[in-house]
């Protein structure tokens, strides 16, 4: 009768070898696409409170500031770099603000702060947007859109003093390339692309067709020429 021949000690090692190699494959896989998935949420949220963020400006007549900030905890418990948009009190006080006014935009005391840090500068505030360890969004920090027009700035006192001075707000408005989200993946970057009139914005990847398209009736020369600069 035919003896059955058993696993060595060397061949079982070899195949546990073998399947772990293959179940790390498949976890990094995972992680990655979960990776990707943060990347693109966060991207699509900023775009998205950019968005509300001009919305209130004209509506409210209060300057609505981006503010990105490191370390805050969440629920879960951690800590995480996390953006959201701050509607901005206008006025003398920040106990008793006044009506809209050119000088009075934002009220002084709340300029070089955030209304994490105080806030009652703030008539009310956005929720939280994680932003991925892979991904940096800090270009976005302290983009404001000015009281009543919604037009765009890149700057923490939302032009106090200046808000009638067209060619002030014009000179800070941000670039088609001013604004641009890297990631320490594979992940081409973004751009938030934002209308220096009318505040309005879209998000684009680098890696997109209408920026990489050599067929120039389907490129996007404006995303092309931003994607082309190096971070600011």
């Amino acid at each position: 009768m035919k003896q059955t021949r058993g696993m060595t000690l060397l061949e079982m090692m070899t195949a546990v070898a073998v399947v772990a190699i293959f179940v790390g494959l498949a976890v990094a896989g995972v992680q990655t696409r979960i990776g990707g998935q943060r990347e693109s949420t966060a991207t699509r949220e900023l775009w998205s409170s950019a968005l509300r963020a001009r919305q209130l400006a004209i509506s409210t007549g209060q300057p609505v500031r981006i503010v990105v900030k490191p370390n805050v905890l969440q629920p879960d418990g951690r800590k995480y770099t996390v953006a959201r948009w701050e509607q901005m009190k206008c006025g003398d006080d920040v106990s008793t603000p006044d009506p809209w006014g050119v000088d009075k935009c934002p009220i002084t005391a709340c300029v070089n702060t955030t209304c994490r840090d105080t806030p009652a500068c703030c008539s009310q505030t956005g929720p939280d947007i994680v932003i991925p360890a892979t991904m940096d969004a800090s270009k976005i920090n302290n983009l404001c859109f000015l009281p009543g027009t919604g037009r765009p700035v890149l700057q923490q006192d939302c032009m106090k003093g200046l808000l009638g001075q067209p060619g002030k707000i014009a000179e800070m408005a941000p670039k088609d390339e001013s604004i641009q989200f890297l990631f320490t993946s594979k992940r081409a970057k973004s751009v938030l692309m934002v209308e220096p009139l009318t505040g309005l914005s879209s998000v684009m990847d680098c890696d997109s067709l209408a920026a990489t398209t050599s067929d120039a009736t389907r490129k996007d020369a404006r995303l092309a020429a931003a994607c082309a600069v190096a971070p600011p």
